[in-house]
C-alpha cells in the first residue's frame, strides 16, 4: 500500500511538471519552411491498343533487320533479309560500311574542290555534337543510328583535315578502300530472301500474339468489365520472332478501368501524365473517352498518345502510375497550423518575436499540408519560403516574445 502511494505521488509530480512546461509556453520547437512538390497518383494497369500489320518471316536461316525497333518504315520497303549464315550477314555489313566510308571521303574531297567555304570551328562543333549523340546512344543501348553517325563523323573529320591542310588528298585512301570493297564483293555469294512491308509505319522485330485482338476497332466495342477480364487472364509478354510487324499509326491508345469516384478527377480532353516502369520521363497523353459501365460500377478510361519509342511499342499489358495532379508549394507540418479569425496560418519567428502568417492549403496529407508559395491574402501576411515556423508550443499570439 505504501509503495503504491509513493508511485502515485511520483506520477502526479511528473504530470504536474509536464503541464507546467506545456502551459507556460517556455519551450518551442521550430522548423524551416522549404518548397516541395507532391503528386496525386493512381496505380493502374492498362492495355495498349494499336493498329499493327504482321509479316511472317522464315526461321530457317539468320535474319538481318533493315530497321531498328521504332524506326519509320516507308511503304513497300524491305524490312528484313534472311541469310543462310551469320558469316554472310557480317560480310554484307562490312561491304555496306566500306561503301559508306568511301562515299564520306568522296563527299569531303568534292567539297574541297568547290567554292564552298566552311570554318574549322563549325566542323569542330558538328564533330562534338555527333560524339555527344554517340555517347548518349551508347548509354541508352540504342545502336540503330550508329552507322549514320559513323559516316557523318568520317566526313566531318576528313573535311576538317582538308580545311586545316589544303594539301590533304584522299584519292589514295579512296582507291585503296575501293580495292578492298571489290575484293569483298567478289567473295560475296550471299543468297538471301527479302521481306517487305506493304504498309508504312514503325518497325518492331517480333509479335506478341495480340495484334489481331488489341486493335482500335476492338477497343471501340470494349466495356470496363471486358477490359478487367482481359487483364486478369493475361499472363505475360511473349515475344514471337516468327513474325515481325509494322505499327501503322503514330497514334495509339492505352485503356484502363477506374472506380466511379476515381473518375471524378478525370475529364475528356484533359492531358495527363503516365509514369511507366523503367522510363525516366513521364508520357503525356490525352483523355479521349470516359466510358461508363453501370453494371460494373466502373469507367473505362481511354487515353490517346503519340510518342513512339521501343518501350511503348513492345508493351501490351502494363502496370503504371497515373499522375492526376502535381502540387508545388511550401511544406507545412500540420502540428504548426493555428487559426486566427477562423483563417489557417502558422506562427513564425522573426528576431525575438513570433508573428502570425497566413497559409493557403492546396494539398493535404496526414502529416503535412502544401501551401501556395506565391499568393497574397486579403488580410495579414502570407508565409514565405525559408520562414522559421513554430511547430509545437502553446500560448502563441502575435508579437509575443520568444
Amino acid at each position: 500500500m505504501r509503495i503504491g502511494t509513493v508511485v502515485l505521488a511520483v506520477f502526479l509530480l511528473i504530470y504536474v511538471a509536464f503541464q507546467l512546461m506545456r502551459y507556460t509556453g517556455s519551450s518551442y520547437s521550430y522548423q524551416t519552411v522549404y518548397s516541395t512538390t507532391v503528386e496525386d497518383n493512381l496505380s493502374i494497369t492498362g492495355v495498349f491498343y494499336r493498329d499493327e500489320e504482321s509479316i511472317p518471316v522464315s526461321q530457317s536461316g539468320v535474319l538481318s533487320y533493315t530497321y531498328g525497333v521504332g524506326e519509320k518504315v516507308p511503304i513497300d520497303s524491305e524490312v528484313a533479309r534472311l541469310y543462310k549464315s551469320q558469316e554472310a550477314i557480317d560480310l554484307q555489313r562490312e561491304i555496306a560500311s566500306l561503301e559508306d566510308t568511301i562515299e564520306s571521303l568522296q563527299r569531303a574531297q568534292d567539297a574541297a574542290k568547290t567554292s564552298e567555304a566552311i570554318l574549322p570551328e563549325t566542323l569542330n562543333a558538328q564533330i562534338a555534337q555527333d560524339v555527344g549523340e554517340l555517347i548518349g546512344y551508347r548509354d541508352q543501348s540504342n545502336f540503330t543510328s550508329l552507322d549514320t553517325l559513323r559516316t557523318e563523323l568520317i566526313e566531318a573529320f576528313a573535311r576538317r583535315q582538308i580545311v586545316v591542310d589544303a594539301e590533304t588528298d584522299y584519292t589514295g585512301e579512296i582507291e585503296e578502300l575501293q580495292s578492298q570493297l571489290d575484293s569483298m564483293k567478289a567473295r560475296d555469294d550471299a543468297v538471301y530472301t527479302s521481306y517487305t512491308s506493304d504498309v508504312a509505319g514503325y518497325f518492331v522485330d517480333h509479335v506478341d500474339g495480340y495484334e489481331d485482338i488489341c486493335t482500335t476497332d476492338a477497343l471501340a466495342e470494349m466495356t470496363a468489365s471486358d477490359l478487367d477480364k482481359f487483364v486478369s487472364s493475361y499472363t505475360s509478354y511473349a515475344a514471337d520472332s516468327s513474325h515481325v510487324k509494322v505499327v501503322t499509326d503514330h497514334i495509339w491508345n492505352f485503356a484502363f478501368t477506374v472506380t466511379e469516384d476515381e473518375a471524378l478527377s478525370l475529364a475528356e480532353g484533359r492531358t495527363v501524365q503516365i509514369r511507366f516502369p523503367n522510363q525516366s520521363e513521364t508520357v503525356s497523353m490525352t483523355v479521349e473517352e470516359l466510358r461508363r459501365d453501370v453494371d460494373a460500377g466502373e469507367y473505362l478510361v481511354i487515353l490517346e498518345g503519340d510518342l513512339i519509342d521501343s518501350y511503348l511499342l513492345t508493351s501490351r499489358v502494363q502496370a503504371c502510375e497515373l499522375i492526376i495532379n502535381t502540387y508545388t508549394g511550401l511544406r507545412v507540418p500540420k502540428s504548426a497550423i493555428r487559426y486566427e479569425d477562423g483563417e489557417p496560418g502558422v506562427y513564425v519567428v522573426l528576431v525575438d518575436k513570433m508573428y502570425f502568417r497566413r497559409i493557403n492549403v492546396v494539398y493535404e496529407t496526414a502529416e503535412f499540408v502544401v501551401s501556395a508559395e506565391d499568393w497574397t491574402p486579403d488580410e495579414g501576411t502570407a508565409l514565405k519560403l525559408y520562414d522559421t515556423v513554430i511547430v509545437e508550443g502553446v500560448g502563441l499570439y502575435n508579437q509575443k516574445d520568444v
